[in-house]
């Protein structure tokens, strides 16, 4: 009887401390692989745009307060969406909406300094 109850109590902490490590998880990473993959070659990774190409195009730094506040979403998904001349490339034709509208409110905005 003894070790049922032993037993029932390690069980009960493996299971715990899974349900603590998989609600713990960053399962919302942030930059997400998306960002990686298509707008950290300018942008980079931290959002400030110090790549040698952000640089050489002069990329938008996202960690920006005053850019951040000034900037629409529709504006964001626009630009993401249709490009912006020769510098930034239209991402319409290789993203969905919802993988654009998931970049800008949690990569471009994610990237704003907290308050």
């Amino acid at each position: 009887m003894n070790r049922a109850r032993i037993l029932g109590g390690l069980f009960f902490v493996v299971i715990a401390a899974f349900g603590v490590a998989a609600y713990g998880a960053d399962t919302d990473a942030h930059p997400s692989e998306l960002f990686k993959q298509n707008c950290a070659k300018c942008h980079g990774e931290n959002g400030k745009a110090d790549t040698t190409r952000g640089k050489n195009l002069k990329a938008r730094n996202f960690t920006d307060a005053e850019w951040q506040a000034d900037v629409t979403d529709s504006q964001l998904i626009k630009s993401v969406t249709e490009g912006k001349g020769d510098d930034m490339p239209p991402w319409g034709k290789k993203l969905t909406p919802e993988q654009i509208q998931s970049l800008v409110k949690n990569d471009v905005r994610g990237f704003a300094p907290k308050k």
